[in-house]
């Protein structure tokens, strides 16, 4: 693995230490000597949690026309989406403006399709009036161990998000166990107001990925549909998936 670029950056007291590094064709981004994110411009999927990002929009046959991607990072779910289901837009909101000069830089995010915008996620989505079909939550800020969220995930928040989709779209929430995901799941403002819950896991990562559906969904027929997708785009990626998809309602 060889190192492409570093970066070091002091504000009060907090260091923070930024490097692209490549392995092979792939280029991956660390921070504080965590992975962030990874990009490889030949593979349709990455192998990892981002791939949990991208698949539970293939669960319904409604399209992707626009998304909303709250936590850029180096921009991996933004090129899997960008593949896999081609939106006419794509919005990403990201409070590091590191992250925003390596997701352009470093890994391709842009484009006509592509508007990045620095700003905070949680000011920008109370006063954005724009509405999208998926809105990707992947809000995280990094420390001395391990990612934190920024702010709990209650029900103010899942109410403001609710608020920027489409009729039949999507929330797809990143939570760093499957515990966490199933708290927001039983909500009875969020049963209220989503015909589908589901739990998506990968055995190689702790993660648990939430998808709040406003229309119903069936689990074994999406992930059919899923699955068809990633075939008829790559085989070979298809073979190789690895996750779990699990109804919580």
């Amino acid at each position: 693995m060889a190192i492409l670029w570093t970066f070091d950056e002091t504000i009060g007291n907090r260091h923070t230490h930024y490097s692209v590094r490549t392995a092979g064709a792939s280029r991956r981004l660390y921070t504080n000597g965590a992975f962030h994110s990874q990009y490889h411009p030949q593979r349709l999927l990455s192998g990892g949690v981002w791939d949990l990002l991208t698949l539970p929009a293939l669960y319904t046959q409604h399209g992707v026309k626009t998304l909303l991607m709250l936590g850029v990072g180096g921009g991996t779910a933004i090129h899997q989406y960008r593949r896999i289901c081609a939106p006419r837009h794509m919005t990403g909101i990201e409070f590091n403006p590191v992250h925003l000069q390596i997701a352009e830089e470093f890994f391709d995010c842009r484009g006509p399709d592509i508007k990045l915008i620095q700003a905070d996620a949680y000011d920008w989505v109370k006063h954005s009036r724009a509405r999208f079909d998926v809105l990707v939550d992947d809000l995280f800020v990094d420390t001395s161990t391990d990612p934190v969220r920024p702010n709990d995930i209650d029900t103010r928040w899942m109410q403001q998000l609710e608020r920027r989709l489409r009729p039949s779209g999507m929330i797809i929430q990143n939570h760093l166990a499957p515990k966490s995901a199933w708290q927001v799941a039983q909500n009875p403002w969020v049963q209220a107001h989503f015909a589908a819950a589901i739990l998506f896991t990968t055995p190689h990562y702790e993660n648990g990925v939430l998808a709040l559906y406003k229309t119903p969904v069936n689990n074994r027929h999406g992930r059919h549909l899923a699955t068809e997708r990633i075939r008829a785009l790559d085989k070979a990626a298809a073979r190789r998936l690895n996750f779990r998809g699990q109804k919580l309602y």
